[in-house]
Order: structure tokens, then C-alpha cells, then sequence
């Protein structure tokens, strides 16, 4: 089989001289026009001096299954808001090892000429599937480039990063420096190849498989009672009934990054019956929801409400907190203990409950 297609990426021009190549490249042209004629293969010789390339898409894996050349997933990986891709395998040989599918780069039945005296060949393929997903690889106009640098020959990327299955060969000397950058919306991460070392990772993006989870209903009824001089105040059967929308994101759209490297923002959402009936049901939502992490308990770094008229004089609020979270972390307890009074405004008076109730709410994103 023949290479296929071409890489979107934008290369530097190599060195060698523009004449030789052109030469080359139009005898290889008129052989293999011969060759084809009488129904065979083409065949050939390839002269691989230094600073030679390929790069080209690939729909298999080059390197065989369970050679050392191909990288665990903690090695090779990189996520993103807007990219995820993955680097299957990197290898580097003076002559072509046993089991390489390397006709996907050469052609088939290719005379492989060995590289000069001090260099060797270095190939990266990114794996044709890469079994992860940006959070927002859809969002309208990411801001996102790629780098990838073989020795000094160097793919550029922008408003992309390197296609599944696309491979980078180059004759470089040997052990030189094999690298990889992506830039997402300012943040820049990065491997290096050679040691097979990541850095700068967004470590949020690497932990669980879930960004929101939304919980089932808790619900109670409670009663409230006054007495006060010759007065008796009192409410029966004061119904509450509500969720929780718990996100943990680094990424939003519209806000950006919004967490450090090696943390997260877990959010939570609830609806509340304020009002309604000339009662008021009044709750300080960081006394009432009580969350707790791997570390334990969490103190709020943001608390607000939005509120929505409900039936004739009465108000609905949705309660939004924030909590800054190890980057690692999964696992979240909540606990929802709604407190008295109950209020009546009109009277003036304030009604201590009974029935109250701690709801405890297990929450996973593994």
C-alpha cells in the first residue's frame, strides 16, 4: 500500500537542495509509470539523507501490538477544553525493526537506504483512535494550536492539533529531542517524547468520566407553631421538594479556565420555595448545605441566588455555591438539614418548626 493523503499541518521548509529532490522525485515518477505499466508493484529506493520527512494519515497503527515503542495512556495522552489526542507510538532505528507496519509510510517493497553516520530515523504516530474527548470540542472558534518538533524539524498546527492515526517521520541525528506542545485557550501542555513525560497538564481534565450529575428528589414536610400572649400562630404541613445539580468543570464556556492546574470547581444548584401563602421560609444556604470532599469539609468560595415569582405573592430561589476541590477529587457528601423559623410578616411573628430532617446525598463522578 501506498501512503495516504497528506497531514494538515504546516512544516518548515527543509534544507536540502530543492534541484536533487526535484530530480529524484520525477525519476521515482517515471519508474514506478514504467513499473505500473507491465501490471506490478512499484518498487524503489528511498535515499533518506539527514533532515528527510514524511508525514502522512495512517488508519492502522504502525508499531505492533505490545512493542515497547507504544505508550501507555498516562504517557501519551493530552486533554484539552477543545482537543483530545493521544500519542500511540514513538520509535527510533537505523535499520527498518521486524513486525513495524512502515510500508504505510514508504510504499511497499521500498529499498530503505540507511541514515547517515550519526543520525537515525524517529517516527511518531498519534493513534488512530484516541479513546478520550475534549469537554468542548464543539465550542464555536477554540483557541488552540499544536507543535510538534523531531530533532529541528518541526509540524506547526493552528486552530487544530495533529489528526488520529497521522504520522511524522524525520532523519535526525541521534537521541535527539522529541517534543510535543498544544496550547488550548492559553494553556499550554506539553511531552516530552523521549522520556515519555508529561507536564503542565490541566489535571482536572485527566480524573473521572463525568462533568455533571444530577440528583434524585429529596423531599419532606414540616410543621411550624407559635404561641404567643392569647395567641396561638401556627402552619401545617409545609411540603419542600428539590435537587441537586452538581457540576465539577476547570473549563466554562463564556468564563474560561476557571481553576488552577491541579484544582477544580465543583458548583451545586438547588431550588427553594422562599415564599408563598404570606409565609416566608427563610434559609442561609451555606448553614443548610453542608458539603464535604475527599479532605473533608468544604467552606464556600461563592454563594448567590436567582429568584422567580411562584403562584400569586409568593418566590422561588435557586441557591448556587461554589467550592475550590483537589483536581483528583470524586467524591462529595452533601448534607441538606433545612432549619426554622418559618416567618408570617404580617403578624410579626416567627414560628420555630418540628419534623425537621438531614438529607444525605452521595455524589460520584468517577
Amino acid at each position: 500500500m501506498s501512503p495516504i493523503g497528506i497531514t494538515p499541518a504546516h512544516r518548515r521548509a527543509p534544507r536540502p537542495d530543492r534541484s536533487r529532490r526535484a530530480a529524484a522525485a520525477a525519476a521515482a515518477a517515471v519508474a514506478a509509470l514504467a513499473l505500473g505499466a507491465c501490471g506490478e508493484v512499484p518498487t524503489g529506493s528511498l535515499n533518506t539523507r539527514a533532515g528527510h520527512t514524511i508525514a502522512t494519515d495512517v488508519p492502522v497503527s504502525v508499531c505492533p501490538e505490545g512493542d515497547e515503542a507504544r505508550l501507555a495512556d498516562e504517557e501519551g495522552t493530552l486533554i484539552g477544553a477543545h482537543f483530545a489526542l493521544r500519542v500511540e507510538c514513538v520509535v527510533s532505528f537505523t535499520e527498518p525493526p521486524e513486525g513495524f507496519q512502515l510500508e504505510y509510510l514508504f510504499g511497499e517493497d521500498t529499498a530503505l537506504f540507511p541514515p547517515p553516520e550519526g543520525h537515525e530515523f524517529t517516527m511518531v504516530q498519534f493513534a488512530p483512535e484516541p479513546g478520550h474527548e475534549g469537554p468542548y470540542q464543539d465550542e464555536p472558534t477554540p483557541t488552540l494550536s499544536a507543535e510538534l518538533a523531531i530533532g529541528d524539524e518541526v509540524w506547526t498546527f493552528e486552530g487544530e492539533v495533529p489528526a488520529p492515526g497521522a504520522a511524522y517521520l524525520a532523519v535526525v541525528p541521534q537521541d535527539a529531542p522529541i517534543s510535543l506542545k498544544v496550547t488550548d485557550f492559553e494553556r499550554t501542555q506539553a511531552i516530552d517524547l523521549r522520556k515519555r513525560e508529561r507536564s503542565e497538564l490541566i489535571q482536572g481534565l485527566y480524573h473521572g468520566s463525568r462533568e455533571e450529575v444530577t440528583t434524585d428528589y429529596i423531599e419532606n414536610s414540616v410543621d411550624g407553631y407559635l404561641e404567643s400572649g392569647n395567641y396561638q400562630y401556627s402552619v401545617e404541613g409545609w411540603n419542600y421538594s428539590t435537587n441537586f445539580v452538581v457540576n465539577r468543570s476547570v473549563y466554562v464556556p463564556g468564563e474560561g479556565w476557571v481553576a488552577e492546574l491541579d484544582r477544580a470547581r465543583l458548583s451545586v444548584s438547588f431550588i427553594w420555595l422562599h415564599s408563598g401563602s404570606g409565609l416566608v421560609w427563610e434559609i442561609d444556604p451555606e448553614e443548610t448545605l453542608q458539603v464535604s470532599g475527599p479532605d473533608g469539609a468544604l467552606t464556600a468560595t461563592a454563594v448567590d441566588h436567582t429568584a422567580e415569582d411562584w403562584r400569586e405573592d409568593g418566590e422561588l430561589r435557586t441557591y448556587h455555591l461554589s467550592y475550590d476541590v483537589p483536581a483528583d477529587a470524586l467524591q462529595f457528601t452533601l448534607e441538606f438539614a433545612p432549619k426554622g423559623p418559618i416567618a408570617w410578616p404580617d403578624k410579626g411573628v416567627e414560628m420555630p418548626i418540628s419534623g425537621e430532617e438531614t438529607h444525605t446525598i452521595e455524589i460520584d463522578f468517577s
